[in-house]
């Protein structure tokens, strides 16, 4: 009977020793991403926002974190999750899926230079890395980009400029 009882003391101190080392290095991973995004990149600022995950993800998958983390300056119209959830699930899928489709679509997000929202606010368009030039419009002040309305903008970063947007931005090479 002791020897039960004792195997599940052990146990649970076993059990708990692992969780302080899980729950410490956890912490300090935290601590070390924060670090490298204090004024993050371009790129670490769409790892270091929870509403950014699914461009992330894209990100990552084409191969443009790469291009985001270069020398130079860069402004991101970066669609939230909740924009990415606007497109129906089969089209998403199929866009996630197809990583030459999903790098055009992601490049006609990015800006080779920083504009702030006041810089955008004085423009009528821009050409993208894809190519294309997006349409910008400051309607009552409410920045959109080919329609898609800016729900957080200037978000500071050292290689350039982040604007949250709602919606997917598609080029019209690339529907």
């Amino acid at each position: 009977m002791q020897l039960a009882q004792s195997k599940k003391v052990a146990a649970v101190v076993v059990a708990m020793t692992l969780a302080v080392i899980s729950s410490s290095q956890l912490s300090a991973d935290a601590k070390k991403h924060k670090r490298a995004c204090g004024k993050p990149r371009v790129l670490c600022s769409a790892a270091c926002n929870k509403d950014l995950t699914t461009l992330h993800h894209a990100l990552v998958k084409t191969g443009l974190l790469k291009t985001l983390s270069t020398k130079g300056t860069y402004t991101l119209f970066a669609p939230s999750d909740a924009a990415f959830q606007k497109i129906p699930k089969a089209d998403r899928d199929a866009l996630m899926a197809d990583s030459k489709r999903l790098a055009t679509v992601l490049k006609y997000h990015v800006l080779p230079k920083k504009y702030t929202a006041s810089d955008l606010s004085s423009r009528r368009s821009l050409v993208t890395l894809e190519g294309e030039s997006v349409m910008l419009n400051n309607k009552d002040g409410s920045q959109t980009v080919d329609g898609a309305i800016v729900t957080k903008a200037d978000c500071d970063c050292s290689n350039g400029v982040v604007h949250v947007i709602d919606t997917v931005l598609i080029p019209e090479r690339g529907k």
